[in-house]
């Protein structure tokens, strides 16, 4: 059996997520880490559906930080689908901080399934 083709998307915004991290270094590191996720180098843990953040149980995240005397700051929401058996879709929604769920409710908002 061939090896399914991978797709790859990235929100138009999570460029700015990036931006808005607060130093170059925790921005470089979000890259390189959006690149090994869709590289399949870095699985995610599994999300839920709650009600601080709305429906994200089909998506994942990945925490990133520099700093390593401190649980990691930020996160990276993504989801991958499989869409049929040759294609697999990865898409990373959103980047933030975990303080005030940013990341979530930035990936919730642009799945349209915000929780009110």
């Amino acid at each position: 059996m061939a090896h399914p083709k991978i797709v790859r998307n990235i929100h138009p915004e999570v460029s700015n997520d990036i931006l808005d991290l607060p130093d170059a270094e925790n921005r470089l590191l979000a890259l390189q880490t959006i690149k090994a996720i869709v590289a399949g180098k870095t699985a995610g843990s599994p999300l839920e559906n709650r009600k601080s953040t709305g429906d994200l149980s089909d998506c994942m995240k990945v925490l990133f930080d520099t700093r390593s005397d401190i649980p990691p700051r930020f996160r990276i929401v993504y989801r991958k689908s499989n869409k049929g058996v040759e294609i697999v879709l990865i898409e990373v929604l959103a980047v933030g901080e975990r303080f005030g769920l940013e990341a979530y409710l930035s990936a919730a908002l642009r799945l349209n399934r915000s929780k009110g």
